[in-house]
Order: structure tokens, then sequence, then C-alpha cells
């Protein structure tokens, strides 16, 4: 049986469960004077998200702006208005609780206000791999009519394949996500349906685990990985996504940080240096120096250690036992 090179508290409750979709909470009537946010719901959870869409319904001709704060930041201004009755944007968070304050404006003052609280939920951190008692899993696609007022909600045909860009229906609202170094193939081609199902509950969900998208194009590499006698965490339960950014990233191969740090967010033992010493007693270093195995990049965690599966213990590239082997790979005496 494949021993699970994996010490990883956070998925553990990561995966505790995950509630059935609730798209939207009702909310209160709506006054002619105020504002209301439609989107994101008030009390809920997203996953793994860097950026929300922000929707708020408002009365014609009110107001002069919109502005949006993230836990007491201002992030956005939203003007000028005109005609609008319903105002959206996107807006970046961070993992954990988001406090989403809008704010209506009007001759320089605010004269209305609504608030939203929404917990971004990641695997890569113990404290806030688990959502808050009674929040609800948020889902932005729904049946709700708003969005169509300004928006083409369904795909079309040409949405497999698009052009160009902007030919995409997703664009205009998710151009965000391929502003990175790094841009994984279907989203760099915003072939947004290679992995969302227009026909998923709930709606454009990729298919759990996630490794079930993945392996429609990866196939061949997670069978040689089964194979091997050491399968990390994530890649044996098939949660690619924990550490990569299925659209895209600063940092390469889309991780969703620099690999040391990635590591470090679950292996919360490993500090600093390595525990391993040299001859002359000084740690082996996790970063800041040039990595020999991979020319042009820097030292990590990933230079010694497969991030996914290894026939060695402790997940490394070749025997360790073997340790004049194993360190003349990087090293010459």
């Amino acid at each position: 049986m494949k021993r699970i090179a994996f010490s990883l508290l956070a998925f553990v409750a990561f995966l505790a469960g995950f509630p059935s979709a609730r798209a939207f909470i009702d909310r209160p009537a709506f006054a002619e004077d105020s504002i209301r946010i439609l989107s994101p719901a008030d009390e809920t959870f997203v996953n793994e998200t860097e950026s929300l869409a922000v929707v708020c319904r408002i009365p014609k001709g009110a107001f002069d702006a919109i502005q949006i704060s993230i836990n007491g930041k201002v992030a956005k201004t939203i003007t000028p208005l005109a005609d609008k009755v319903v105002v959206c944007t996107t807006v970046a968070v961070r993992p954990g609780m988001d406090r989403i304050a809008v704010a209506a404006m009007k001759a320089g003052g605010a004269v209305a206000a609504a608030e939203a609280s929404v917990f971004d939920r990641t695997a890569l951190s113990v404290q806030y791999s688990v959502e808050p008692a009674g929040y609800r899993q948020y889902f932005f696609h729904s049946t709700r009519s708003d969005c169509f007022l300004c928006h083409k909600m369904e795909p079309a045909d040409s949405d497999n394949y698009p052009a160009k860009p902007s030919d995409s229906s997703c664009y205009v609202c998710h151009k965000n996500i391929t502003q990175h170094k790094y841009v994984h193939g279907p989203a760099a081609a915003w072939s947004c349906l290679t992995c969302h199902s227009k026909d998923a509950k709930p709606k454009y969900e990729a298919a759990s685990p996630v490794s079930r998208t993945c392996a429609m194009c990866h196939q061949d590499t997670m069978d040689a990985w089964k194979k091997m006698q050491f399968m990390h965490g994530p890649t044996a339960m098939g949660i690619c996504t924990a550490c990569h950014d299925p659209h895209g990233s600063d940092w390469q191969y889309w991780l969703r940080k620099f690999p040391t740090d990635l590591c470090l967010s679950c292996h919360v033992g490993v500090t600093g240096d390595h525990i391993i010493t040299f001859f002359n007693g000084q740690p082996h270093p996790i970063r800041g120096r040039p990595d020999p195995r991979h020319p042009g990049q820097e030292l990590s965690c990933a230079s010694c250690h497969s991030p996914h599966a290894s026939n060695f213990h402790y997940m490394l590239f070749a025997d360790y036992n073997d340790y004049r082997s194993f360190c003349t790979g990087c090293h010459r005496f």
C-alpha cells in the first residue's frame, strides 16, 4: 500500500465538508433611498479566491459615486453613475475574513451604506481553512436577473474557442485572471468551457475532486505518479488547486506562492534554513541561492523534494542513504 507523505492538518479541516450551494441569501426589502448589495451574499464563504464581484442596486440618479472598502481600506470608487440602477466591479480579497463596505456618496459625503462579510477559505493556512459557523458557500453565477441587464450570462458556441479574448462571454468580468506572468493554457486561450461546464451544479463549477478536470490534459503524468511508492497529500487527494492556480500566477508552474513559501504554509515545523546541515555544521538554505538542479531558478524545497510523487523517502528526487551520490547531484567535493 502506498504511503502518503503528507502531514497537513489544514487539508483535513478544509475537506471536512462543503455545504450545499446557496447562491444568494435573502435580504430585507430595498428602500428607494438606500443601496443594496446583490453580490456577494452576506455571511458566505468562497474557496481560494483572489477577487470577488461586487454588485449593488441603487436608486436611479440618487448618488454621485459608489465607494467600496475592504476591511476598512478603500478599494475602488465608481463614478460617474449617470442613470445606472445596478453597479458592478471586482475587488481583490485575501484569505480569511473580508468585510466589504459599500458607501453611496452625495456632495462629497456618505449618505447610505451597506455591508457584507465573506470568508475566503484556503487550504494553505490552518487559520483560514475552516469557515465561521453559519457561513454558507457562495457561488456567483445564479438564476438572478440583475446581471442580465448588462451582461451575457449564457455561453455561446464560440466560447469554446474564441478567436480573441474579448470575444469570450467571460472576458468582460474575468479579464483580471490572466494578468499574470504565467497563464494556464485554457485561460490564456479563454477556452473557459474546457474546465467549467455550463451544465454543472453549481453552474460552471469544475468537477470534484479537481484532479478529474486536470486529468483531461494531464492523465499520463498523473498515471506515472500513481505508480510511485510515495505520493504527496494534495496529489493523492486530487486537490491540484491547493498549490496551483488554475488560471494564472506570477510564479512558474502557476504556483500560488514561491515554492518554499508554499511548502511552509503546511509544513510549519520547518523554519528558516533546513534541518539538514553541511559538514561545517551550517544549515542547508531553502531560498536565496541559485538552484543547481534547475538553472535560472532560485533554490527552494522543490530543489530536493518532489512536490507530487517519489520512489524515495521524504519525497526526495534520489535515495538520501547514498548521501554522496545524492549531494553530488549539486555539490562538488
